[in-house]
């Protein structure tokens, strides 16, 4: 009898085992703050789309649409993660990543020439919780992988801190606390939102009603575009701690939204943890049994920058020019004069558009470090030097 109980505990084992291979592994490329994944649409080649677990749409980039010859004429208007937008609706599509389909889905047509932009790259499309509702996913980011599960048969058997997953608007959201700079501790649930560039942002109805923008001490203004082209204005401070499962920042950089559309005018929730925090984890999303697992990685530790100029960057629509798109005020870039839309043509020596976006937003949130910049400006070249400076 204990030979067969024995026998049984070694199968159940083994099976334990085999649960934790992933069914498929893709490679994704950490594009500043954005996870970008190989994905193909109905056998295509395979595109680069966004993975964001904060929209319940799977999109497809207009320009990408026509190329595979997918363009509908029926047009619908949608209401997704940043807004409401319209665009063209695909019924009963196929996508496919690592080799494994995802089945019966919508998929969405829209411009996301503001993203570009702004991002800083072409995208082909947006995808997220048609994914996470069909296989179990855990994103690597030590490792740079997306590892996908079959449902059926998973266990999960890391270290990691358990939540309990919960859905509002296709996005899952978790229980945190926040101390401000005045000591006032407050509570909430937050999105996680994997296609948010920020590390935690309060949606605008959680901000009024608990009046943070007078308890955010030091801070600065910003804008901020979605799925939808719309931007809202924001303001950047830090909180003392923010917390949530055992996990705790100190000073962490905070956004606080006045959005009134989206994700971010949503009542329920507090606010979003963005992947500038999520990076932190590695992550594992477990639909069917409603769970999510965090475990710090190697960079848990690494500190959060936020803007040392008061600039921010972004292509022309050609994508051939990088803009200086916003420029903060009380800032060393507003005290030289720099004005929005003016061209970067070269920084420390170096053509701009030899540099990606991410790489200029993070020279440009060097505390203590220099700059030289040169512009084109109402006509005229002219070069500057910035001494970096964290604006809070």
């Amino acid at each position: 009898m204990k030979r067969v109980l024995f026998a049984i505990l070694g199968i159940l084992g083994a099976l334990s085992v085999l649960a934790q291979t992933p069914t498929s592994t893709v490679p994704f490329e950490l594009f500043g703050d954005h996870i970008f994944i190989k994905v193909s649409v109905n056998d295509s080649e395979p595109l680069d789309f966004i993975f964001d677990t904060g929209d319940g749409l799977t999109v497809l980039n207009i320009e990408t649409a026509r190329r595979l010859d997918m363009v509908s004429d029926g047009k619908v208007r949608k209401t997704s993660a940043g807004g409401s937008v319209t665009g063209a609706l695909l019924k009963h599509q196929t996508v496919e990543i690592g080799g494994l389909p995802v089945n019966d889905i919508e998929i969405y047509e829209t411009s996301l020439n503001h993203l570009e932009i702004s991002i800083g790259r072409k995208i082909d499309g947006i995808i997220g919780f048609d994914v996470l509702d069909q296989y179990v996913i855990k994103i690597d980011y030590e490792g740079n992988e997306f590892q996908i599960y079959n449902e059926d048969g998973f266990l999960y058997n890391g270290g990691g801190k358990s939540f309990k997953l919960k859905l509002n608007s296709y996005i899952p959201y978790i229980p945190a606390s926040v101390t401000m700079a005045n000591g006032k501790q407050l509570k909430g649930d937050f999105f996680i939102d994997t296609g948010a560039r920020t590390s935690v942002d309060f949606n605008t109805p959680y901000v009024n009603k608990n009046g943070m923008v007078d308890l955010i001490g030091d801070n600065y203004s910003y804008y901020v575009a979605g799925l939808s082209s719309n931007e809202t204005k924001h303001y950047k401070g830090r909180a003392t701690d923010f917390s949530f499962g055992g996990f705790s920042f100190d000073n962490l950089p905070i956004g606080l939204s006045q959005a009134e559309h989206g994700i971010q005018n949503n009542s329920k929730v507090a606010g979003i943890l963005g992947n500038e925090l999520l990076k932190h984890f590695n992550i594992t999303y477990d639909y069917a049994r409603k769970k999510i697992y965090f475990e710090q990685n190697d960079v848990f530790d690494n500190q959060f920058m936020v803007d040392a100029a008061g600039i921010d960057f972004q292509y022309d629509k050609s994508m051939k020019q990088i803009l200086i798109h916003q420029v903060h005020e009380n800032s060393a870039a507003a005290d030289m004069g720099i004005k929005i839309d003016t061209q970067l043509l070269e920084v420390n020596g170096k053509a701009a558009t030899d540099y990606t976006i991410p790489e200029l937003r993070t020279i440009f949130s060097q505390d203590g470090g220099t700059a030289s910049v040169k512009i084109l400006q109402n006509g005229e070249e002219k070069t500057v030097e910035f001494n970096l400076k964290q604006l809070i």
